[in-house]
């Protein structure tokens, strides 16, 4: 499954794919603590940020990693739509567009099939 969104692969069009974190433009490196299994949405969304801007004041923060950060710290399911819990949550949610209709319609159904999140 997605390690960001928690969808699981078996119900993604394009699979999953490898993410780097930190991206390859920030110096990061391909390997296994710089990695991580990731829907093509996530990715694509994703891209080579490292962060957002979020809160007020404005601030930068930077996005879920989610080999060294808990998912259940930053977020939370509240139906089908994923909830921060924290700034780097926020700034996650928002970056990689977590609850646009579509994805959050994908996780609703799947929740109604028990095939959303797999634990």
């Amino acid at each position: 499954r997605c390690e960001y969104c928690l969808m699981p692969e078996a119900y993604l069009l394009a699979g999953c794919e490898m993410d780097h974190v930190i991206s390859r433009k920030h110096r990061g490196l391909s390997d296994s603590v710089n990695l991580a299994y990731c829907c093509e949405r996530c990715n694509r969304a994703k891209g080579t940020d490292v962060g957002s801007v979020v809160g007020t004041p404005p601030q930068f923060v930077r996005l879920f990693n989610p080999r060294v950060d808990s998912w259940a710290q930053h977020f939370r399911l509240s139906g089908a739509l994923i909830e921060p819990m924290t700034e780097i949550g926020e700034a996650t949610v928002h970056l990689l567009r977590f609850n646009s209709p579509d994805r959050a319609l994908q996780r609703l159904v799947l929740q109604h099939a028990g095939r959303y999140p797999l634990t």
